[in-house]
């Protein structure tokens, strides 16, 4: 899948909001995520305002119903409820939560496709979420992220390594250069993941790393197509058809 990620980049806007939706429809994307974080987070970084109302995502479930995947971000196991209330159709768990047993076991119960960042986490905190799902990998994608705005620091060839797991490994962007999301399709992902901005603001809380959302249908375009050129690795012989 090709997914955009919102985020908190609606700004806790409404209107802006379904200028994002109404744009990532249009786009030929897989899917959208929004970011459902706990109270706590909303009030030491901003307070109430980054808040969309539960009315809101009721509506927004129904206006992407059969045309989108809906997914949402989520820290808190109680959250969960919610989501499964107005249909989320997949789940992201936080980098920070790899190691969060009661909001992992939770969300197995669901039975949803899950992305897991890996941001925050090295080989040994994979090792043990590994061994906290178990047999139930069907549903879960580890997503190798780095979480730095540098594009030296990406790291691609990890998208590599982890498949070691035996689970799907997707890339999520957080370089400033958003051209690294495609020499990560080189590194055959199996989704991809990157945030997206309006025009409303100078500087959004996800700003340095996401596409633009009047760029993001000809984005989307080149990530559904440039895979192509990867070929199958095998050399044959060709006619010349320049």
């Amino acid at each position: 899948m090709i997914i955009c990620e919102i985020g908190l980049n609606h700004m806790g806007d409404a209107k802006y909001t379904n200028q994002y939706i109404n744009k990532i429809l249009h786009s030929n994307a897989d899917g959208l995520i929004f970011h459902l974080r706990e109270k706590s987070f909303y009030q030491h970084n901003f307070g109430s305002k980054f808040l969309l109302s539960d009315d809101f995502y009721y509506k927004i479930s129904k206006k992407l119903k059969n045309k989108i995947k809906f997914g949402m971000a989520v820290v808190d196991p109680d959250s969960i409820d919610f989501c499964e209330k107005i249909g989320v159709d997949f789940y992201k768990i936080f980098g920070d939560d790899i190691g969060n047993v009661k909001l992992i076991n939770k969300i197995k119960e669901t039975n949803k496709k899950t992305f897991v960042s890996t941001g925050t986490a090295g080989l040994s905190e994979i090792k043990k979420f590994i061994k906290c799902i178990g047999n139930d990998k069907q549903n879960f994608v580890l997503v190798h992220t780095q979480l730095s705005y540098d594009p030296n620091a990406s790291n691609l060839k990890a998208i590599s390594s982890l498949k070691q797991f035996g689970l799907p490994v997707a890339y999520g962007n957080h370089a400033s250069n958003i051209k690294v999301i495609y020499l990560a399709l080189a590194y055959e992902p199996s989704d991809i993941l990157f945030y997206v901005k309006g025009d409303k603001v100078k500087k959004h809380v996800d700003e340095p790393q996401a596409v633009r959302l009047n760029e993001l249908s000809s984005f989307v375009t080149d990530i559904h197509l440039l895979p192509k050129s990867i070929g199958n690795g095998k050399k044959q012989k060709m006619k010349n058809q320049t």
